[in-house]
């Protein structure tokens, strides 16, 4: 067990009429005597749970996000917590594996966490156990299943089989982009259907995409394919070495290619080794661009400076990520009145309808009604042509139009 600033629960399960009267809603005997209302819950405190690969083949993509949560949690508490209660933590590694998913949250439930907040790519191997304890789960959809449990909760959606979004399409043509080659390893679940989701989005706008199933190594060989396909776009789902050894090469041969977009290259540490490379490269952000500086965006920057100094750049999408799942969590307590449950918790969250933690976000969202629905904004930026920055294409993120399923 991972255990980071846990102030463990004092109290036992209060009995079971306390436990009934706390459950009907309002504030109990439970909440003024102190005892245990909910698992993790007391007078004084909330006990969460972090489940994330810390270790594993994804484990260096995920390395900021514990920071994250810390951070926001962090500065929720110097400011007197939530209804006088402190938030602590304790955590989890998957190791990158849906069975070590599944253990790590059997882990959590056991040692009385009152909720998880989830970001892997693994989530399959804990969602229904969650769910059959009734388990609120807040993080990052990494699969459609998120859409499936009433108890998971997420800021983003941008998967799911069958069903996609114009957005990525407008912003290919925008650029000038008129056929497309997906670069894509797969490696995970969620990257066939990112995948099958960008085929969609692109052949919905008359697009055609070539060579979805890139599985190879050689950077020379997959930008081969991209010339003999006559490709002007390339969006990519693959390691960094690969997608800008392509490009290189493809560029190299008098290729020319008008965009260029890659699902894992917001990130300041990858500046320094790939910026040059990548300079012209395109992201398609789920929240909005750090680079717009606005107050939400400085607040987290603050607060990462001043309880998780040791990520460095701030700005790593698992930081931004735990920050935000984090903000969310907080969000649905202040929905509470006396001793939460966790039926009233979840409860409460279904009631926000504007959630977009505090401007972090490119949109608005809803809770109850967006559950399980695509996500349609998004903002994107590119590296400057100095290969040391990120900036902002537009003004404002780009909205499409959810196509595919029921819409």
């Amino acid at each position: 067990m991972r255990v980071l600033r846990a102030r463990w629960a004092v109290a036992v399960m209060a009995a079971a009429t306390m436990l009934t009267a706390c459950n009907a809603g309002g504030t109990s005997d439970a909440s003024r005597t102190g005892s245990t209302c909910a698992p993790g819950v007391t007078d004084s405190s909330v006990k969460v749970g972090l489940l994330y690969p810390d270790t594993g083949v994804m484990g260096t993509q995920f390395s900021g996000y514990r920071a994250g949560v810390n951070a926001r949690l962090s500065a929720q508490n110097a400011a007197g917590g939530v209804n006088g209660r402190k938030i602590d933590y304790v955590w989890e590694d998957d190791e990158s594996d849906p069975r070590g998913n599944l253990q790590g949250a059997r882990t959590l439930v056991s040692e009385g966490v009152f909720a998880v907040l989830q970001y892997t790519a693994a989530s399959n191997g804990s969602a229904q156990y969650l769910d059959d304890q009734h388990v609120p789960v807040v993080g990052v959809a990494d699969q459609p299943l998120w859409g499936d449990h009433d108890n998971m909760f997420t800021y983003t959606f941008v998967t799911d089989s069958g069903r996609s979004t114009t957005t990525l399409a407008d912003f290919v043509r925008q650029q000038g982009g008129t056929k497309a080659a997906l670069v894509v390893t797969y490696l995970t679940e969620a990257s066939k259907l990112y995948a099958a989701g960008v085929r969609q989005s692109l052949e919905n706008a008359g697009i055609p995409v070539i060579q979805d199933d890139i599985d190879s190594t050689n950077a020379a060989d997959v930008a081969r394919k991209i010339i003999d396909a006559g490709a002007d776009t390339v969006i990519a789902a693959a390691p960094l070495d690969l997608y800008t050894g392509a490009l290189a090469a493809a560029i190299g041969a008098g290729h020319p290619i008008k965009v260029a977009v890659s699902a894992v290259s917001y990130d300041p540490r990858l500046l320094a080794p790939y910026g040059r490379q990548l300079a012209g490269s395109y992201s398609q952000l789920t929240f909005a661009a750090l680079e717009r500086n606005l107050p939400a965006q400085r607040r987290f920057q603050q607060a990462m400076a001043a309880y998780s100094p040791e990520i460095q750049p701030a700005g790593q999408n698992s930081a931004i990520a735990g920050y935000i799942n984090a903000d969310m969590f907080i969000r649905g307590l202040t929905t509470q009145h006396g001793c939460p449950t966790r039926e009233s918790f979840m409860s409460g969250l279904r009631t926000i309808t504007d959630y977009d933690a505090d401007g972090m976000m490119v949109q608005k969202i809803n809770l109850a009604a967006d559950h399980g629905q695509l996500d349609r904004c998004s903002d994107f930026v590119r590296i400057a042509p100095t290969g040391d920055r990120f900036e902002v294409v537009y003004p404002q993120p780009l909205c499409g139009q959810r196509i595919g399923g029921n819409g």
